[in-house]
């Protein structure tokens, strides 16, 4: 259509609102024609009628005189009465001949009225007339003054019939205009909702599009129909969509990269742990065997490292899929607790558990990534010396995790963002090996796969973290 490739939105805007309003006026301007013509007709049949009935009352007025002056003469015989007489002939022919508005019927009535009345004249203008003549022309002025004020009543009648008409008209116009504003409503309103649609379409996808990269895909191109202006803004959305897509797809293969790279030097201090474990090259004292220990946990915490570098490859390029199973949550505590107390036993960190038997639906593998990302942050950031506090309680159809160490903390306006991929928030982890930042975010995507939630607890004394799991599926 014509309108979807206007300039921009603005000129989108002033379209609709032109042919929006091109009926309403149409409508106005016809409006204003029939009031005006019906104004100007009730005008003219309103005057017509008051002049008709003024010049038939003066008709009659005339031959009232007429004849009162004729039967003075007829008695008096003063020629002077038959001046006056004149006058008022003169005076009464020329109303005859103006009075046009009535009925043709009426109009011949007129002209044969004043064709009576000018015998009558000639017959009174006659000197050698003798009185018979004169008397019988009088004796017709009563059917002259009957036909009078019958043209007198006629001209009455006009009055009804002008108003009559006008109502008619009226009437008329009302019902066109009537008919005109219920077709010009709907006409308007689809125009409206037209118009709406080609204005907000085009939002309403660049809106979408928006949000489709605010939610992390990338993969659906962005097309944006519409005016040139958003056309061309969706346009740059799609060079931003290409071009981040490009950044994500190399920092992908970035991570895929290093942790391949990480794992052969891994493979080889891991060999080299368990052989000197396995008192291979010769036996070992208690230190030494302590030193071996720990060189094997951290070998086993740098390839946890690498692992969660890979899961959230995984996770960014696609959902995870969960392998359920009946989990013995308050088992797989205790197991990861037992695997990091060599470490704690170096910072004379003490574990205290409040863990009852609680057995939910879940993934094993998932879940305790979930634990051991939980309890090493709590490693990490305790103070020599300090306590981490781990309890497993159910509430209504959810089991929850709380865990909780003495360290610096996690600040109000870093509680939102703990979670994000390679977030570090200003508290920095006691020891020599610094972590990506993924652990608190791989925790979260696992636990929302499970359709569970996680939190910061505000607490006066470090940081309390609480995990929130559906014990079945179907209470999610």
């Amino acid at each position: 259509m014509i309108f979807l490739r206007t300039r921009s939105i603005l000129q989108l805007i002033w379209i609709s609102f032109i042919v929006i309003t091109v009926p309403l006026i149409f409508a106005l301007i016809t409006a204003a024609i029939y009031v005006d013509r019906l104004s100007k007709h009730a005008q003219r049949s309103v005057l017509e009628a008051v002049e008709a009935t003024q010049s038939s009352r003066m008709l009659v007025e005339h031959l009232i005189s007429m004849e009162r002056s004729a039967r003075q003469f007829q008695v008096l015989g003063d020629r002077a009465l038959l001046n006056l007489y004149r006058d008022r002939h003169t005076q009464f022919q020329q109303l005859a001949e103006n009075l046009q508005q009535l009925s043709p019927a009426q109009q011949q009535n007129i002209a044969r009225m004043a064709d009576q009345e000018k015998t009558v004249y000639e017959k009174l203008q006659d000197t050698s007339a003798n009185p018979l003549n004169i008397a019988e022309a009088i004796e017709a002025f009563p059917v002259l003054n009957a036909s009078a004020r019958a043209i007198l009543a006629e001209s009455s009648n006009l009055v009804g019939e002008s108003v009559s008409e006008m109502q008619q008209l009226a009437q008329r116009a009302q019902r066109l205009l009537f008919w005109q504003t219920m077709s010009l409503i709907p006409l308007a309103l689809i125009l409206f909702m037209l118009f709406t649609v080609l204005i907000i379409k085009p939002m309403r996808h660049l809106h979408q599009a928006i949000r489709q990269l605010g939610n992390g895909s990338f993969t659906e191109e962005i097309v944006i129909t519409g005016p040139d202006d958003l056309r061309e803004l969706g346009e740059r959305l799609e060079w931003m969509r290409r071009r981040i897509l490009t950044l994500e797809n190399q920092k992908l293969m970035f991570l895929r990269h290093i942790s391949h790279e990480l794992k052969t030097p891994l493979t080889t201090i891991r060999e080299g742990s368990e052989l000197l474990s396995d008192q291979v090259v010769g036996s070992l004292n208690a230190e030494q065997t302590e030193i071996v220990a720990m060189l094997h946990h951290n070998s086993l915490r740098l390839q946890k490292l690498i692992e969660d570098l890979l899961n959230f490859s995984i996770l960014e390029r696609s959902a995870m899929r969960l392998q359920y199973e009946p989990v013995a949550l308050d088992q797989i505590i205790r197991d990861v607790v037992a695997g990091y107390r060599l470490v704690a036993r170096t910072k004379s960190v003490e574990f205290i558990t409040h863990v009852e038997p609680l057995t939910l639906s879940g993934d094993r593998d998932k879940l305790r990534s979930v634990v051991d990302n939980l309890v090493s942050n709590a490693v990490k950031y305790s103070p020599p010396k300090g306590s981490i506090t781990i309890s497993v309680t159910t509430q209504s159809d959810r089991a929850i995790i709380d865990v909780q160490d003495e360290g610096p903390g996690i600040d109000e306006d870093e509680r939102d963002r703990v979670f994000n991929a390679f977030y570090q928030g200003r508290a920095r982890a006691r020891g020599p090996v610094k972590g990506t930042g993924l652990g608190l975010s791989i925790t979260r995507e696992f636990i929302q796969l499970h359709h569970g939630n996680i939190e910061v607890i505000p607490s006066e004394h470090g940081a309390h973290l609480r995990v929130m799991l559906p014990l079945a599926p179907g209470n999610a």
